[in-house]
């Protein structure tokens, strides 16, 4: 299991770095402080004739220590209690169907019980200086895990200057440590923000270099062929705050020396109006089959797509105004977006990488006694696929003391979903969800929470999910018939 291998080389570098902030912290230490939590997860799976049995058990630590020093630990044990089983033949292991399958299966194809550790650091904090080592995932960095050090600076209150390097930490069950510590892999980065104009612009620069194992699949029957591969993603930020409500800014990052991506955006609150906006602006130049030899980790933010644009806009507008004076409604709000998606050439427009423009009105009404309500209609014009789609849907929400309860439905014309442990990576189009929702606050301890959904697909991602053959090679179709799924997840959380 990767606890009990995965830490060993850490040992060494964790004593000399508590030692070393040991000599630079004169002064005594306070009282121990520290939060923690434990949440225990059941989760079901079934659809495409196969059923799933899952389950979780999250770790949460963050322990202060001295007067600068925290301890942070985010890890999780996982056990797939059947494997992927087809439901018409029964007590077989469906090695193909892939339906219900994703990395964590991917990477640990015999099931066995499994430990991960998505980060873990000790931090050293002065104010002005400060220290992390161990493993950790940067802001802004794409995923950037690593097994190392990180260090940064605050010279001024207008100034932060960071950079880290270590060993890139990979997405899945290291099986084989001292194979992954062998590889002449490393990963080095560093970053800058600079607040100026009376801290109303915010200006991020981010460099990252990644050397990583990968493959490259060969001919059918012969071997893959491993290699070093070399990464490099760099990234500006501008973000201006004149006023209050307004914040706009822009991204700019490049892959190598070829544009990767362009993302703006202007949004706010306009408090006298009790109206919110939001322009979003995003645009990809890569295609994934630039990287496709390989999975790495800059392959998974960019999904299963080709270059394409995206536009949106939305507004939100509430009406509690109108009912200060008392009554049976306490707030009323309108909802309008819009949205629009096309690949950057036409050639590269199909079922897998879609056109569409996207319409939206909703309304949330809120009464008296904890009582809410969504409604919403989408239409949907598609180019080349279902041209005319609508959808309606919303949500009736319960809310008591310490219990919540919510029942409704969800329609996406396109929805890509991740994490930070990279051990979900999936896209989906064109997908309606109806869903039951339960939670119940016990006390200030403990909590369960439970959901049960039903959903209908007419595309589903292959990006996240592999067979056993072939581990470390992405796949970029996409299903092309409707997929039907039922999922139940049991969720049961203690804090310390």
């Amino acid at each position: 299991m990767e606890s009990q291998v995965s830490e060993k080389p850490l040992i060494a570098p964790l004593l000399a770095f508590i030692s070393l902030c040991l000599l630079l912290t004169p002064h005594p230490a306070p009282a121990l402080d520290f939060h923690a939590r434990v949440e225990t997860r059941y989760q079901l799976q079934a659809g495409d004739n196969a059923l799933d049995n899952d389950l979780f058990q999250y770790h949460f630590l963050e322990l202060s220590f001295l007067k600068n020093f925290t301890f942070s630990w985010n890890g999780g044990v996982r056990k797939d209690l059947d494997g992927t089983v087809n439901t018409l033949t029964s007590g077989n292991v469906e090695k193909t169907d892939i339906a219900l399958r994703g990395l964590p299966d991917a990477v640990n194809s015999d099931q066995s019980l499994e430990y991960r550790i998505y980060s873990a650091y000790l931090k050293y904090d002065i104010g002005r200086f400060g220290a992390l080592l161990g493993r950790y995932c940067p802001n802004d960095y794409e995923f950037s895990q690593f097994d190392g050090l990180l260090l940064w600076a605050s010279p001024f209150d207008w100034l932060r200057i960071e950079a880290f390097g270590g060993k890139p930490w990979h997405y899945g069950y290291v099986s084989d440590f001292s194979y992954y510590w062998a590889a002449d892999e490393f990963i080095v980065g560093a970053g800058t923000d600079c607040l100026l104009l009376d801290q109303k612009l915010l200006l991020s620069l981010r460099y990252l270099f990644l050397r990583e194992l990968t493959r490259r699949d060969a001919l059918i029957g012969a071997p893959a062929e491993t290699y070093l591969s070399s990464d490099h993603l760099s990234k500006v930020r501008l973000a201006w705050t004149p006023v209050p409500w307004l914040n706009a800014g822009i991204v700019a990052s490049l892959l190598g020396p070829d544009p990767r991506g362009l993302q703006s955006w202007v949004y706010g609150s306009i408090e006298p109006w009790l109206l919110s906006y939001a322009v979003n602006y995003d645009m990809q130049f890569i295609d994934i089959a630039d990287i496709s030899d390989r999975l790495t980790q800059f392959s998974s933010f960019l999904g299963a797509s080709h270059p394409y644009l995206r536009v949106s806009v939305d507004l939100t507008k509430s009406f509690s105004s109108y009912f200060r004076l008392g009554g049976f409604f306490d707030d009323m709000e309108l909802e309008l977006s819009y949205e629009h998606r096309q690949p950057l050439s036409e050639a590269d427009r199909s079922m897998f990488n879609p056109q569409y423009d996207q319409f939206r009105v909703g309304t949330l009404v809120s009464v008296r006694g904890g009582w809410s309500m969504l409604l919403f209609y989408n239409f949907i014009l598609s180019t080349g696929l279902e041209n005319d789609l609508h959808a309606v849907g919303g949500e009736l929400c319960k809310k008591w003391d310490k219990f919540e309860a919510r029942l409704g439905s969800s329609y996406q014309a396109h929805r890509f979903e991740s994490d930070y442990t990279q051990t979900l990576v999936r896209d989906s189009f064109y997908a309606q969800e109806y869903y039951v929702r339960l939670k119940w606050i016990i006390n200030q301890f403990f909590d369960l929470s439970l959901k049960g959904s039903y959903e209908n697909v007419l595309l589903s991602s292959l990006t996240g999910v592999m067979n056993d053959e072939v581990v470390y090679a992405p796949m970029t179709e996409l299903f092309s018939e409707p997929r039907n799924y039922f999922r139940f997840d049991l969720r049961a959380g203690y804090r310390y």
